[in-house]
């Protein structure tokens, strides 16, 4: 009989395959004056790979004027990268999203 795995939403591992890693802009690209958030905001985020884009769930950590710091979950396991801001939306969560219909709110 097979055996089971402890979690079957992780990808096996395979270290002879090597993953992408995201670009990240440099120190110099985001800018001087970094703001740190109390509590992490949801976004949805563009992340540049070496040969694909894509667009993911995630939590912008800290910010400057021109650059966003977001964290995602890449193949189970926590990823982040400066974007450039233009990159970052807003999203609401669903608990969020919940509270305001029955709060009678609107966006």
């Amino acid at each position: 009989m097979g055996r089971r795995r402890e979690n079957r939403w992780q990808p096996p591992e395979h270290p002879e395959v090597e993953r992408p890693r995201a670009y990240s802009l440099s120190e110099d690209a985001r800018g001087p004056d970094v703001c740190h958030a109390v509590t992490p905001m949801a976004v949805w985020a563009w992340i540049q790979f070496p040969t694909f884009h894509v667009r993911v769930k995630a939590f912008a950590k800290s910010w400057t004027r021109d650059a966003v710091l977001v964290e995602w979950a890449q193949f189970g396991q926590q990823a982040e990268a400066w974007v450039w801001r233009s990159a970052v939306k807003h999203r609401v969560l669903r608990a969020e999203r919940a509270d305001r219909d029955r709060t009678g709110q609107s966006r």
